[in-house]
């Protein structure tokens, strides 16, 4: 079954460029992603954590919009590891095929 993609290109307020070792859990970012055969080479992510040379992440540009604004409410990446709704977008990423990583400023509902 294939996952289709869903554009928050709308909620985008800014980006600016960052480094791997400036972000944290909770903080929304896109890269140029090199690994081979991978099917999304620009993903916008939601930090979960790294972990050595592992980044781990929920894709947001697999999530509805309402799940996003979900996730932006959590503070603690322990209750999002069993979060059923985020399962088919967790991802983990080699930090050695990252680049280009920009900081996104995410405009949620009640920014709006």
């Amino acid at each position: 079954m294939a996952v289709r993609k869903v554009n928050h290109s709308r909620r985008i307020r800014s980006k600016k460029s960052t480094t791997l070792s400036k972000v944290g859990f909770g903080d929304i970012v896109e890269f140029k992603y090199g690994a081979k055969d991978i099917y999304d080479k620009t993903p916008m992510v939601f930090i979960l954590g790294k972990k050595g040379k592992i980044l781990n992440a929920i894709n947001i540009s697999y999530l509805r919009e309402y799940i996003i604004e979900q996730l932006l409410e959590e503070t603690s990446p322990k209750k999002l590891k069993s979060w059923p709704l985020c399962g088919k977008a967790f991802r983990t990423y080699k930090t050695t095929d990252i680049s280009m990583v920009k900081l996104i400023e995410y405009e949620t509902l009640a920014e709006r």
